[in-house]
């Protein structure tokens, strides 16, 4: 979390773009973990559609959560210079 913050922060882009691009990285890697996870769990049960649905839109919903947390304590600056 702390890499990708980083990376974002060195954009040079307004502070709510970083943080919809936040919300966006962490979400779909979230949302792959969550389908991994389903892809391994189908094999012996649940392995209906609904399920991955399940597995993978909680984890988006999860990431709006850390990317709130997270940013309490390190928000992004602007990318605009101070003159």
């Amino acid at each position: 979390m702390k890499n990708i913050w980083a990376y974002i922060e060195r954009k040079k882009w307004h502070a709510g773009t970083k943080y919809r691009v936040a919300l966006l990285i962490l979400g779909t890697l979230y949302a792959l973990v969550g389908l991994a996870v389903w892809l391994i769990i189908r094999i012996w049960a649940l392995s209906t559609w609904d399920w991955m649905v399940c597995f993978i839109g909680y984890p988006i919903v999860i990431s709006w959560f850390v990317v709130f947390l997270y940013s309490c304590n390190h928000d992004f600056h602007d990318g605009r210079r101070c003159r």
